[in-house]
């Protein structure tokens, strides 16, 4: 059975149940990457219009747009910010054949989302890059020009050069940009350093969330699919007369990646497969057994068993790796929003555009 012959369900087997939020907060890269996913599905079915290649005024006029502690950004700053989230935007949306209209009345929530989602993040790099003074944490020219070719590579030169100019920035205030994320990461990267995360916690982890541990019961098949009831009672046949169960599947299954494999679909849970054919899967009891001709939206399945493994729970032995790494991370997480609450408590911080 191939991909899109599950029921859509993915496979649960060595997954560690995750606290609440636990996805690092970077304020980094961009903050496209986190838009995107936020609201893409919102996106998705906007009407749409092509953004030209120059500048869009998102935000009016010259004056200041954020004052933070003695420093300023202007609103062309933040315009340029904005620009630059914006055609990145619309760079995902056109390779996905869908171009975005910032201005149509359908897309102002998510303009505005963009705006919060820029300004918080130009006043988190410039309170973490103060931050980072004082603590002696540098990134050089070379980190920066690094970044600066990974992301040219990823879009392709010519292609981000158009990101860029949509923008209205230049090449240096790229950099300036890219060096500003980089000492942020490099910020939270000392914090992680001085995170340790105990036995205790883990075990406490563990056992509050034992549950979560549990792995269903799976087992290991062959399949053969075809079109019709005639054809599979004929593979019932060649199967009585002691034909090969992995030859059949390559000679005559129409479900071709696993044909290749003589049939194999390897491990799996009940809830990964349609109904029908979980049943029929999980009923055969001996490896080597052959199932009675299944009938599903398909086609028409016979099922040799391969193996079985029973449901188990994880041992807190067997998880612990993991729970050290994602403790770890979730505490690193807890103390970089920390330590950028206590930045922005202690600064006078005048938002001047909405």
């Amino acid at each position: 059975m191939s991909d899109t012959e599950t029921n859509n369900e993915t496979k649960n087997e060595g997954q560690t149940p995750q606290p609440k939020d636990r996805t690092t907060f970077f304020v980094l890269s961009s903050v496209l990457v986190i838009i995107v996913v936020v609201v893409g599905v919102l996106l998705w079915k906007s009407n749409i219009l092509k953004m030209g290649p120059k500048p869009l005024e998102l935000v009016k006029g010259t004056g200041p747009a954020i004052v933070i502690g003695s420093e300023t950004i202007s609103k062309p700053e933040l315009n340029k910010q904005l620009n630059l989230q914006v055609s990145l935007l619309k760079q995902y949306f056109a390779s996905q054949g869908k171009p975005f209209d910032p201005y149509s009345k359908e897309n102002a929530q998510i303009i505005n989302q963009i705006k919060q989602n820029v300004i918080q993040g130009m006043i988190t790099l410039t309170l973490l890059k103060d931050y980072a003074k004082q603590n002696n944490i540098t990134v050089n020219d070379a980190q920066v020009n690094d970044t600066l070719n990974q992301l040219q590579a990823r879009f392709g030169k010519d292609k981000f050069q158009t990101i860029v100019d949509q923008s209205g920035m230049n090449m240096n205030e790229i950099k300036t940009q890219l060096k500003e994320q980089l000492i942020a990461k490099d910020v939270y990267s000392s914090l992680e350093k001085t995170v340790k995360v105990t036995d205790a916690e883990e075990k406490s982890f563990y056992d509050q969330h034992k549950a979560q541990f549990n792995v269903p019961e799976q087992v290991d098949a062959r399949h053969i699919l075809v079109k019709t009831k005639a054809e599979a009672e004929q593979i019932e046949k060649e199967l009585k007369a002691g034909k090969s169960f992995t030859v059949l599947a390559m000679e005559k299954s129409i479900d071709k990646g696993s044909a290749v494999k003589g049939g194999d679909l390897g491990f799996f849970s009940a809830n990964e497969m349609v109904p029908a054919f979980s049943a029929a899967a999980f009923a055969l009891k001996k490896p080597g057994q052959i199932s009675p001709i299944v009938h599903t939206q398909f086609g028409y399945h016979v099922i040799q068993l391969v193996a079985k493994h029973p449901a188990q729970v994880r041992t807190f032995k067997d998880v612990k790796p993991e729970l050290d790494a994602m403790l770890a991370q979730q505490d690193a997480k807890s103390a970089f929003e920390k330590l950028i609450d206590s930045l922005k408590a202690k600064t006078k911080i005048d938002i001047k555009v909405q």
